[in-house]
Formats: C-alpha cells, sequence, structure tokens
C-alpha cells in the first residue's frame, strides 16, 4: 500500500509539471497579406509542417485578401488576443508599417516575410531576393536563347514589389543582348486571370512573333501553356518562378515539359517558425535572412522532382506519425483525468505515457534524416550553379566563334565584289549590268552587315578606341553629301548643307563620324519621299561649348514609341515598308558616346525625323590615348558609293504602249522591293505583271483585275501571307486563281498549311528563276486544261450532283442559270450579275478565266447546242426549236446555226436522219 501510495505521489507530480509544461505554450499570430494563391498556401503548408517539430507553438493565421484596412485591423485583434509573436506579410509597404512599429514598439517580436515595410522596426526578415530571381531568369533566357529572340512577360500584380524587382532583374540580364520584350500580360498572380488576358491578346489580328514566355510565377506560366495549346500556337518556351513541389506545382510541370525551367523562390514559411522559436527561446539569430534562388530545368529536374516528391512522402509520413501521436496525446489526456478520479486506471496511464515517449523519439529520428535530406538538396543547389557558370563559359566560346566567322565572311564578300566591279567596267557585260549592279549592290550590304557586327563586338569588349584629330568639320561633312548627290538627284531630293560658319575647326575621329553620319543619311533616304527634302545644319553652340550636326529630313517621321526604342540594337519599327537589320542607328549611338557627345531623335508622324548629333568643342574632354596629334586622315567616301550610286539609267518605256502584249498576267505579292523588280523584270518578258508592295494592294488588285496567276511572300508587312491565300480562295471572285508562295519560310508545318488553304506551289528563297518560270508555266497550261473540262458538250443539268469546290460551285450555278433561261431572248450578262452577285466586270473576268469565252459567247454556244440536241432528238418544227432556245425568229436563228455548224437546221436533221 506504501509502494502504490508512492507510486501515486510521483505520478501526481509528474502529472503537475506536464500540466507545468504544457502552461509554457507560446502563440504566434500570422496576418498574411492574401492566401487564395498556390505560393501562399504552400508557405501555410511548410509552417504547418515546421510547427510539427514545436507542439508548444499555437499558430493562428488571418487573412486580409489584399486589403490594407482589414490587415492593419488584423494586426490589432491578434495583439488584443496576446500573441507573443507576430509574423506578417504585408499587403503594401507603407499603409502596414505603422502598426508594425506599434507592435515592435509595444515588446511584442516582429517577423517580416516576403514583402518588406518601409521602416527598420522590426525583429527579423525573411524572404527571397527578387531581383536576383528576376537577374538568374534573365541570365538563364539569354543562354536559352543564345542571345536573341522575343520575349513575351507576364505580370505577377503591377504594384507589387516581387513583380516590380522580378521585371527589374530581367532587363539588367538581358541588357547588352538581341533579346526583345515584345509585349506584357497583367497576370495578377492568379491562373485564370493571365489565361482570360493572355487569350484575348492572342487572338488580336496583329501580334509581334515571340520564342518565349516568362511568367512571374508558375501558375501564370502553366495557364500560358494551356492557352498556347488550346490554340495550337505550340511550340514555345515557357519559364517561370516558384517551383513548388507536388502534383500541380512548377517542379512537376518541368517534369511534365509543360514549362521549360522554373526559378526555386523559397516560401521562408518553414524558416519563419524556426527563426520564431529561436526569438522565443532567446537564442541568437540574424535579423536579415535572404533565402537563395536557383534554376530548374531538364538538367536537374529528374533528381529533383525524386528528392521532392520523397520530401513529400516523409513529411506526409510525419504529418500521419504527428496524427497518431496527437491521438495518443488525447488518449494520455483523457487518461489522466481519469487517473485523478480512479486510482484503477494508474497502470494503463504509465504504459499510455511510455508510448507517447516512443513516438517522440521516432519523430527526432525522422526529423533528423529530413535535414539530412534538406542538406543533400542544398547541396545540388550548388551543383547547378556550377553547371551555369560553365555553361556562361561555353556562351562565351561560341561568342568568340560568331567573331571569327564574320571575320571569314570578309575575304569570300571581297571576292565577289571585286570581279562584278571589273565586269561592269566591261562593254562584253553590258546585257547584264543590271543583274551585276544587283550583285554588287547585295555584296556590298552584306560586308556592311559584317562590319557592323564586327565594330559591335568590339564595343562589347572595349577595344574600340577613338582616334581624335583637329579637322574642317565642313568640308568633311561636304565629301560625304558628295557620295549622296546622285541618289538625290535620280529621286529629285532636295539635300543641302547649311552652316554659318564655314571654317569651324572640331575635334574627332573622322573613320567612326563618317560612319555615323552615312548611318544617318542613309536612314533619312529610305524614308524621304520623292521631292522630298533633305537638310544637314551645323550650328555651334558656344553657351554649351558644343557643335550641332541636324540631319532632318521630310519623311514619314515616327510614332513616339518607335523614337523611344529607335537607338535599340536590332530595333526596326513597323510603320513602314523598309527593312533593316535595327543596327546601324545603335552604332552610331555607341560611336557618337565613345567622342563624349550625344546622339538625340525627334520626330513626327507625318511630318519628318531630326537627327542632332552634339560634340563638345575642344579637346579636354578627349584621354590623351584617344588624341591623334599629327592627323593623316583623308577621306574617300566608297562605301557610300557602293551602296547609293548604283542607281543606273533604267530602260524607259512609255506605260501606256505594250510593245509585245501578252495573254495572260501575272500579280506579284512582294514587299521587298529588290526581289518584287527582279520579279517583274524576268516574268515581265513573259507575261503581263502587275505588282503590290503590300497585302492591301494586293487583295485591291486580285479583287479588281483578276489576274490569270499569283506569287505572294509569306512574311509580309503588318499581315500573314496566309490570310491574304485565305481571303483569296474564300473569295468568289479570285478562287480560280493559282497562287504559288515564294517565302524564306520552308518549315514543313507552314507548307502544309499552305497546300491546306489552297496554294498550288511553295517556293522557299534563295530560288532559281528558272525554277519560278517553269512552275508559272505549267500551272497555267492546267488551268487551261481545266478550263477546256469545265466546257462540257452540254451544260450541266439543274439536278446535277453538287460540287465542294468555289470554281465547280460557280460554274454549276452559272450554268444552270444560263439553261433556265435558254429561252428568254432576252437574257443576258445583267440577269446572270444579278443572279450571282458579281459586278459586270468581275462576272467577265471570273467566266473568261474559267470557260475561255464571254459571256455572251457561252450563252449563244449553249443555246446552238441545245438546238443541235433538240434536232437529233425530237420531231419539233425547226420555228418551235428557235423560240425554245431563245431566237425571235427562224431564219436568224438558221442563220446562226449554220455559222456554227455549217448546215442549216433542215440540212443537219436530213443528215442525222439518214443516219
Amino acid at each position: 500500500m506504501k509502494k502504490q501510495a508512492w507510486l501515486l505521489i510521483f505520478l501526481l507530480g509528474f502529472l503537475f509539471a506536464c500540466q507545468q509544461q504544457e502552461d509554457n505554450q507560446f502563440k504566434i499570430g500570422f496576418s498574411q497579406c492574401v492566401s487564395n494563391d498556390a505560393w501562399r498556401r504552400a508557405m501555410h503548408e511548410e509552417m504547418q509542417k515546421e510547427l510539427s517539430f514545436y507542439p508548444n507553438f499555437e499558430l493562428q493565421i488571418k487573412d486580409a485578401k489584399g486589403n490594407n484596412e482589414q490587415q492593419i485591423k488584423q494586426i490589432q485583434e491578434l495583439v488584443d488576443e496576446g500573441i507573443d509573436l507576430l509574423i506578417v506579410s504585408p499587403n503594401e509597404s507603407d499603409p502596414i508599417t505603422p502598426i508594425v512599429e506599434k507592435v515592435f514598439e509595444s515588446g511584442i517580436p516582429v517577423i517580416v516575410v516576403d514583402r518588406r515595410i518601409t521602416s527598420n522596426l522590426y525583429s527579423a526578415y525573411i524572404g527571397g531576393n527578387n531581383y536576383e530571381v528576376g537577374l538568374t531568369a534573365g541570365q538563364y533566357i539569354k543562354n536559352l536563347l543564345n542571345e536573341k529572340g522575343n520575349l513575351l512577360e507576364i505580370w505577377g500584380l503591377r504594384g507589387s514589389s516581387p513583380a516590380i524587382e522580378r521585371h527589374r532583374g530581367l532587363l539588367d540580364a538581358l541588357q547588352g543582348t538581341e533579346i526583345q520584350i515584345v509585349d506584357q500580360i497583367n497576370g495578377e498572380w492568379e491562373k485564370d486571370t493571365a489565361k482570360n488576358r493572355l487569350k484575348n491578346y492572342l487572338l488580336e489580328d496583329q501580334i509581334p512573333e515571340f520564342d518565349l514566355v516568362f511568367g512571374h510565377n508558375d501558375v501564370m506560366t502553366i495557364g500560358a501553356h494551356e492557352v498556347f495549346k488550346s490554340l495550337s500556337l505550340l511550340p514555345k518556351k515557357f519559364i517561370g518562378v516558384d517551383a513548388l513541389p507536388g502534383p500541380y506545382g512548377g517542379i512537376q510541370a518541368v517534369h511534365d515539359g509543360i514549362l521549360d525551367a522554373t526559378f526555386f523562390y523559397p516560401t521562408g514559411g518553414d524558416k519563419a517558425i524556426e527563426l520564431a522559436q529561436k526569438i522565443l527561446k532567446g537564442e541568437p539569430y540574424q535579423k536579415e535572412n535572404i533565402l537563395q534562388t536557383a534554376v530548374l530545368d531538364s538538367t536537374n529536374i529528374r533528381i529533383m522532382k525524386q528528392q521532392t516528391d520523397k520530401i513529400i512522402a516523409q513529411q506526409e509520413d510525419i504529418a500521419r506519425q504527428k496524427e497518431r501521436i496527437d491521438v495518443q496525446m488525447e488518449i494520455y489526456k483523457n487518461q489522466r483525468i481519469f487517473l485523478f478520479g480512479f486510482g484503477l486506471t494508474l497502470f494503463v496511464a504509465i504504459i499510455s505515457l511510455a508510448y507517447v515517449f516512443k513516438s517522440l523519439r521516432d519523430k527526432q529520428e525522422i526529423n533528423e534524416e529530413l535535414r539530412e535530406k534538406n542538406k543533400q538538396i542544398m547541396d545540388q543547389k550548388d551543383q547547378v550553379l556550377q553547371l551555369s557558370k560553365k555553361a556562361e563559359k561555353a556562351t562565351q566560346q561560341k561568342f568568340e566563334f560568331f567573331t571569327n566567322i564574320s571575320h571569314e565572311f570578309r575575304t569570300p564578300l571581297t571576292l565577289i565584289q571585286a570581279p562584278v566591279d571589273e565586269l561592269l567596267q566591261s562593254k562584253e557585260a553590258a546585257p547584264f549590268k543590271s543583274d551585276l549592279m544587283l550583285i554588287r549592290k547585295n555584296t556590298v550590304r552584306l560586308l556592311r552587315l559584317v562590319n557592323q557586327l564586327m565594330d559591335f563586338r568590339k564595343l562589347d569588349h572595349g577595344k574600340m578606341k577613338v582616334n581624335a584629330q583637329e579637322l574642317d568639320i565642313i568640308p568633311f561633312l561636304e565629301e560625304i553629301l558628295s557620295a549622296f548627290r546622285k541618289t538625290a538627284k535620280s529621286h529629285q531630293i532636295n539635300l543641302k548643307l547649311l552652316t554659318e560658319d564655314r571654317t569651324l575647326r572640331l575635334w574627332f575621329d573622322p573613320l567612326m563620324l563618317d560612319k555615323v553620319m552615312f548611318n544617318l543619311l542613309s536612314n533619312a533616304f529610305k524614308f524621304t519621299p520623292d521631292k522630298g527634302s533633305i537638310i544637314v545644319k551645323v550650328e555651334e553652340d558656344k553657351l554649351h561649348n558644343q557643335v550641332k550636326i541636324i540631319v532632318e529630313d521630310s519623311g514619314s517621321g515616327m510614332s513616339p514609341e518607335q523614337a523611344k526604342h529607335i537607338f535599340d540594337r536590332f530595333y526596326q519599327g513597323e510603320s513602314n515598308n523598309q527593312m533593316g537589320t535595327g543596327l546601324g542607328l545603335s552604332l552610331s549611338k555607341e560611336l557618337i558616346r565613345l567622342h563624349h557627345g550625344k546622339l538625340l531623335v525627334n520626330s513626327e508622324m507625318g511630318t519628318g525625323t531630326q537627327f542632332e548629333i552634339q560634340l563638345k568643342i575642344g579637346k579636354s574632354h578627349f584621354e590623351k590615348k584617344e588624341l591623334e596629334e599629327h592627323p593623316n586622315y583623308q577621306y574617300y567616301p566608297t562605301e557610300q558609293l557602293t551602296f547609293f550610286n548604283d542607281n543606273e539609267e533604267k530602260e524607259v518605256t512609255d506605260p501606256g504602249i505594250d510593245k509585245n502584249p501578252k495573254p495572260q498576267t501575272v500579280l506579284i505579292i512582294e514587299d521587298e522591293t529588290e526581289i518584287r523588280e527582279y520579279l517583274a523584270k524576268k516574268l515581265g518578258k513573259h507575261y503581263n505583271i502587275l505588282e503590290a508592295e503590300s497585302a492591301e494592294i494586293g487583295l485591291s488588285k486580285a479583287m479588281d483585275q483578276v489576274p490569270d496567276l499569283i506569287t505572294c511572300d509569306l512574311m509580309l508587312q503588318n499581315k500573314d501571307g496566309f490570310q491574304i491565300i485565305e481571303s483569296l480562295k474564300n473569295d468568289l471572285r479570285t478562287s480560280h486563281i493559282p497562287i504559288i508562295v515564294i517565302t524564306a519560310k520552308s518549315s514543313l508545318e507552314e507548307k502544309i498549311k499552305g497546300i491546306k488553304l489552297g496554294v498550288d506551289d511553295y517556293i522557299t528563297k534563295p530560288f532559281s528563276f528558272s525554277l519560278v518560270l517553269e512552275r508559272v508555266k505549267m500551272l497555267l497550261v492546267s488551268r487551261q486544261k481545266l478550263r477546256e473540262h469545265y466546257v462540257h458538250e452540254l451544260p450541266v443539268e439543274k439536278n446535277g450532283t453538287p460540287t465542294a469546290t468555289p470554281d465547280k460551285k460557280f460554274i454549276s450555278d452559272f450554268t444552270s442559270i444560263v439553261e433556265e433561261n435558254i429561252a428568254n431572248p432576252q437574257f443576258g450578262v445583267n440577269d446572270i450579275c444579278v443572279a450571282i452577285g458579281l459586278s459586270r466586270g468581275q462576272l467577265y473576268r471570273k467566266v473568261k478565266a474559267l470557260l475561255g469565252y464571254s459571256i455572251n459567247d457561252y450563252i449563244s454556244k449553249v443555246r446552238l447546242k441545245k438546238a443541235k440536241h433538240l434536232l437529233m432528238t425530237e420531231n419539233t418544227a425547226i420555228a418551235d426549236i428557235a423560240f425554245q432556245v431563245g431566237y425571235t425568229t427562224s431564219a436568224y436563228f438558221s442563220t446562226a446555226f449554220k455559222n456554227h455548224f455549217g448546215n442549216t437546221p433542215s440540212e443537219f436533221r436530213e443528215k442525222h436522219q439518214d443516219r
């Protein structure tokens, strides 16, 4: 009995100690800005999992749902409820800062998570570096696209700091590359919002081409992939941010090939609970806790997914263990209650307590194993970063290879140019002069492009140095302008140089300024119409100690958006049909920057464009190594002369007189002027030629003049060539016209798409003109055979089987209308126009193209063929037959019948009856 009493006392003392331990509980309040996205839910899950290690912690979460006033109210409620520590993720920094400072100054520790406040009055901060995430993503995209391509960016909430920082990091990483962000979609962190807005964007008539979609989080990027898949616009590359585990997270999406890559952006939920434990226990901790990021793509996703799946499975096991522990704890509590009332339950309570201790030991072992797995994951992240560095090194080697190839291009281009120049001086080559001029012009264009690329490479590596000399600026500019005089004269452009001081001397690098002036003037000539003006002004601004060189044209001008990006590398405007590389103006700006000067632009749509070069007077702004004290420069405007003085006299013909009339007409739809003129010149020897430099003009000419054949490019300004083909094939007026596609697009998918739309042939650039000519000839011959096939001995019966193609349907409708009205002598062209719904000219061209007859001739032939049939099969009087086929008198009928068949109707009937 005594032993039992001691045991009872021990048990009561133990229970009292447990009661004391339970009294030492901590209450943590978490004010969440919003909880409806996957990343926030993952944060909550990590907090709950980490809380399983600290059974004396109680966490209460309040969701502000993106409302600042609601979040302030909820924080105050948590304080009033007696929390020991506050965790807060601010909806917006400025409104939430005062309440956070108030809580901190009251003595309650505050941990700021993910988004910062504008004050440093808090205990600790945990969050990822969103700028680093954007920068890392941009560097990865740069390597993935090989520094070339177009990118569509899907933003998070525009005003949130993560979205702003990720965008800023992305822009910094893409600096110096040919990658452009062609457009942006506001996804507001939500999958459905991003999907709806992206779908509306993609269904617009005109959207820019792009290669990659970058979303500020994974769910928006996954939604974008679903939209592209539903619209059959794949393949594109898709990159997101968050790398959440689980079946619907970014890791699974990369593993399934939905995303090409994602960037790990930790939620910090587990870290927040771990840091709260240190603060509440008085252990040392860091105030600023920045979480690191890493890329997950096809190179590491398999092992990463295996690890995360294993971690999730282990965490589920931990959750199950915790549930079991909770159950056992509940049993233990019930047993403790019964122990106070009933001493007989003592033995059962001891056994239950022993089981609880065993479960806690198992839990500690699992936690230790989990920490080991986390360590392995961190080691894998380090390996990924090392691989990224190796990839960057490989990219640099590719750049070096590109530079070497550019060097190699110059030798063969030079070897092409020299013989061509020699042939141009030969009288024997006179018949081929225009072709040789075309070869020389494009050879020089390629050589200039290579030189510009080499200059950019030098600029990027800091190897291009200014060699400034003191020279007379006005004679220098006059020599440059002299290279453009012939071009200005041929286009009746007023080219002038205006200055008040012709003795003005200036320090500059003549070779660099020559390139700059050439680019500005060539740009002005491209966009200035005939009979326009180009003025070069030189002004001395003594107030600012500088000289201004202004190039002003009366061209089409630019929009504010175009002017904003005109100096961006590889940027091309969209408001005109002039194409370029987007290198010249960017290079010019860099060369003027090396002079410590400025290159500015001012332009208005429909008014013109003004480029202004600002160079400082004197040489004090140059370093000593940038000066050449003994000028030895002599200007040779060879590049400009070669480029512009190719406007040789063309053969002048009277447009109103066709020396060699040709029966068939070909329409050429091509926005590249040189290719269009080349095809027109070559095909013009065999056919009448119509030219169209845009989609709109091409459609208009096709509808109005109905050519016999059309050639069309697929890459036209502001419109896809497939849209033109679809319009032509679906229109009754032009559906019969054969179409040849001549384009640089050569993929199998595009060829299949063209065939489905009704394209008759598909020729890729560069092309052989002999091939083009033969295909034109064969298609026109085939069309002639088809035309003969349509002309039957008798018209199509009214109850004939309908056909599917527009041309056959037209012939069926046309012949049926003629057959139905064959007995009406007043029936004519106007009746058919009303019945079919075409104008008189359109109907005439359509019938002529398909049947080879005029409408009246065809009606006459049908009447006579019908009469022939009636004479052979019926004994009706000849006068009655004449009325049945639409003749008002039998005499006129007999005359027409004899002219067509060589016998009168009575003679024809007698011969037939004799047989």
